[in-house]
């Protein structure tokens, strides 16, 4: 008898343990969801809510893929409007962005708070669950093409792809026209590509079509071009004659290279896209109403204004450009449902072709 008393108490306590365990699980709030609470606040209001809950958390960190110059000046600029909150700014690039964050999952070390990057990445970050979506009042200002339906992804800033060349070497009348002319002898051995231009390369396939677009990337891959990692680098080396032309460079660096005087040109051939670099919330964020209040900072008036001033492009409505001659053409946003689909095969396949079959 005393043996069954006992071995009834212990299932009892484990019970108990178990429903203490679930109960403690079901009531963890991820940081989407206790700012989902202030989504039916004015935006006045759920400032005043965010700040509260910030001046108590106290600091907040993010990590970004922008310049480090520029990531220091963003973050001192949004530190000057809210001074009661420390930033922690970290420039973490590329697949080293899903990484990081993986591992703060996986060992339950929660750092970050907001994320910015690229598609590719801020793809992969969803896939993992690495992401929360934020209905920030300031998403109405950017198109429906621009932004997702489910409030995971706003573009802090786009940046446009062109064509650059230095016209010292090539005339204006004699510039291609299309990506069909490059296929011209007279350009073979005159031209960079990037070694992971993938976005470029899904957006031509599904432009093309991906028989005949896979068979224009293997004629093209023909033309001896010199494969180099970095568009900044592509430019400079365009600039000093290394090559009259880069495929398809970041256009807000072009434009500020020739308005320095450079020797760089650009146009638009069609496909005209542009790239994504989103900014998202850590679905694990330890400080959430900071992270709150920096998003919706960054995607006000105040924040992409700030973001032009580097010479980048933004997507909200209203920000004068400092390039406005890039949105005089409509591009196509290379976001998250044109390049998270295709990406892993994408890669492999323009790896095959550009980097391997050579």
């Amino acid at each position: 008898m005393g043996h069954k008393i006992r071995d009834l108490s212990v299932a009892s306590f484990t019970l108990i343990l178990a429903i203490f365990s679930f109960a403690q699980g079901w009531a963890a709030e991820t940081a989407g969801q206790k700012l989902a609470k202030l989504e039916k606040l004015s935006p006045s209001q759920r400032e005043k809510a965010l700040i509260k809950g910030a001046k108590a958390e106290g600091e907040m960190t993010v990590y970004s893929s922008m310049r480090q110059d520029q990531l220091a000046s963003f973050t001192k600029a949004f530190h000057r409007r809210y001074p009661f909150l420390k930033v922690n700014p970290s420039r973490i690039t590329s697949q080293r962005q899903v990484t990081k964050v993986q591992t703060e999952i996986k060992t339950k070390r929660y750092t970050v708070d907001v994320i910015n990057g690229l598609t590719a990445e801020s793809y992969d970050l969803k896939e993992i669950g690495a992401l929360d979506p934020i209905n920030s009042p300031n998403r109405m200002f950017f198109s429906e093409t621009k932004r997702d339906k489910e409030g995971y992804f706003v573009p802090l800033y786009i940046i446009p792809v062109v064509l650059g060349y230095n016209p010292n070497q090539i005339k204006r009348s004699e510039v291609p026209k299309s990506y069909k002319d490059l296929l011209d002898p007279k350009w073979e051995g005159k031209m960079f590509l990037d070694t992971d231009d993938y976005e470029w390369f899904i957006v031509l396939l599904k432009r093309l079509g991906r028989a005949k677009g896979l068979k224009y990337m293997k004629n093209l891959a023909k033309m001896s071009l010199s494969m180099q990692r970095g568009r900044t680098l592509q430019t400079q080396l365009v600039m000093v004659g290394e090559r009259p032309m880069a495929i398809a460079l970041h256009a807000h660096s072009v434009l500020g290279f020739k308005k320095k005087g450079a020797p760089i040109d650009w146009t638009i051939l069609d496909p005209y896209f542009a790239k994504a670099n989103y900014i998202m919330l850590a679905r694990y964020a330890p400080h959430p109403y900071a992270a709150g209040l920096f998003i919706d900072w960054a995607l006000s008036q105040e924040g992409q204004s700030k973001i032009t001033s580097f010479g980048r492009v933004v997507a909200r409505r209203g920000i004068p450009q400092r390039f406005p001659e890039l949105m005089k053409k409509n591009f196509m946003l290379a976001g998250t449902t044109v390049i998270g689909p295709v990406l892993r095969k994408s890669l492999d396949e323009f790896k095959s072709i550009f980097v391997d079959g050579r």
